[in-house]
């Protein structure tokens, strides 16, 4: 299965482009031998190694996550990574610059409050002002975001949570009195920030045996299908890529104008994340998902919901991921939009006279467009087959006696009428005046009579339309 879909993979990769190729360690092992052959071993990357499943029982002197565990367990996935040359780098990962506004520490009874500027190491300033046992008192600290809303006993007013160390007041405690913190996930704890939204991260730096190709803390399989589930209602998949995997591999590749393409796209978290990245960066990023339409269980939840198929779904998680995140964006103007085709025969018909009987033949083969076809069909088909970008805007434009398709605003027109006549060349002139080349098509039995056609020909050419076209 695996071969000739990524022998196709290497065809679509742009001369700069990296693939991704995410897979447990049943097939590691042959995965590798068949990218080295097709993607070339010299053109291989690394091996991200994604840990899937945190648990519970790793220890503050654990030196990395999966160790110490008290049985075996599957707790890492794997993520190939080739290039299309052996040119070709990651980009650095990238460093967030938070920050805290305010900070109400408990030390007894009390309360201290602190400013810290944007930029400014806070572990100095914050350890001068905790004083006294504090023990496991819940309400230890008390945060305030640049709103003016308290972070009291780690909940936000907006439900947002703080995370890492900082749920345990001893761990915060010692961070403040310049003990050497190591999380479970054997990374250093050496600063405390609050984000814009009034969320409470920690800064950390991996140790040496923590090497930058090992993904922690970007979320598991679960954080995949808790996230699906909080945004249908119910549980979709049993498994399902988090974002913030998918955010991290992202940030590691893309800047500007490219695209991304995921042709086992499932529930389209590629996209989901992918729209998350494009606002947050400024940046006009594309993507293109492949799905089959894959029947879900008629006993499922989504079955039952109106989901006969997993693209169904895809569909939906985008345009719900679209909404919350214009929704949450200052940016109002954000494109959330997208298409979606169905891959299919063409929509125009090869004729296979009947040589015996050919005249009736040709009395049948009226039309070469299928029956069961539409024009906006044929239009798509026609983008394709000159490589026109399928994501350019489409106009359809009524005149008094035709109906014209303009795509990329006159860059393409489109008549697919009968009986036209040389009356469609002003609308057509006019469509196109502002486009640096025009191409027309037409069907090709569509013009009333040949002295229509060639008058109509011969009048866009003088206009500078020279792009001719008939189907």
């Amino acid at each position: 299965m695996m071969y000739p879909r990524l022998k196709l993979a290497k065809n679509l990769l742009k001369n700069d482009g990296i693939i991704f190729i995410s897979i447990d360690e049943n097939e590691i092992e042959n995965l590798k031998k068949v990218c080295n052959e097709i993607f070339g071993e010299e053109n291989f990357i690394t091996s991200f190694a994604w840990l899937n499943t945190v648990s519970s029982k790793l220890t503050e002197n654990t030196q990395f996550a999966g160790a110490n565990l008290g049985k075996i367990k599957k707790a890492w996935e794997y993520v190939l990574t080739y290039g299309k040359t052996s040119k070709i780098k990651l980009l650095p990962e990238k460093s967030e610059d938070k920050y805290i506004i305010k900070l109400i520490t408990n030390g007894g009874n009390k309360i201290s409050e602190i400013i810290i500027p944007k930029g400014v190491k806070c572990n100095n300033i914050i350890n001068k002002t905790i004083k006294g046992k504090v023990g496991g008192e819940k309400d230890y600290y008390k945060i305030l975001n640049k709103e003016g809303m308290i972070i009291k006993n780690g909940i936000l007013t907006n439900d947002v949570k703080i995370r890492g160390p900082l749920r345990n007041p001893v761990t915060l405690q010692r961070y403040f009195n310049n003990e050497v913190v190591i999380d479970r996930k054997g990374q250093k704890l050496i600063d405390v920030f609050l984000s814009d939204n009034g969320m409470l991260h920690t800064k950390k730096e991996r140790l040496g045996n923590t090497p930058s190709n090992i993904i922690i803390g970007k979320g598991s399989a679960k954080h995949g299908t808790l996230l699906l589930k909080k945004m249908f209602g119910f549980k979709i998949f049993d498994f399902s890529k988090p974002i913030g995997l998918l955010e991290y591999l992202i940030e590691r590749v893309l800047k500007d104008n490219d695209i991304v393409m995921d042709f086992f796209s499932g529930s389209g978290s590629l996209g989901h994340s992918l729209m998350k990245f494009n606002q947050k960066n400024n940046v006009d990023n594309n993507f293109i998902l492949v799905q089959f339409p894959e029947p879900t269980d008629e006993k499922s939840e989504a079955y039952k919901a109106g989901y006969k198929n997993i693209c169904e779904i895809g569909k939906e998680r985008i345009r719900r991921a679209g909404d919350k995140i214009l929704e949450e964006s200052d940016n109002k103007d954000l494109d959330i939009g997208f298409k979606v085709f169905k891959l299919d025969s063409s929509n125009l018909q090869k004729w296979d006279p009947d040589y015996k009987n050919l005249a009736e033949s040709l009395d049948n083969f009226t039309d070469n467009i299928k029956e069961d076809r539409t024009e906006e069909d044929l239009v798509y088909e026609i983008m394709l087959k000159y490589g026109i970008d399928l994501t350019l805007p489409i106009q359809k434009e009524n005149t008094e006696n035709h109906t014209i398709y303009s795509v990329g605003h006159g860059a393409l027109l489109i008549c697919l009428d009968d009986n036209i006549t040389k009356d469609i060349t002003k609308p057509i002139i006019d469509l196109g005046k502002d486009s640096i080349s025009t191409r027309v098509v037409f069907k090709d039995n569509g013009f009333k009579s040949d002295s229509d056609k060639t008058n109509i020909k011969e009048t866009l050419k003088v206009n500078n339309i020279k792009e001719f076209i008939t189907i």
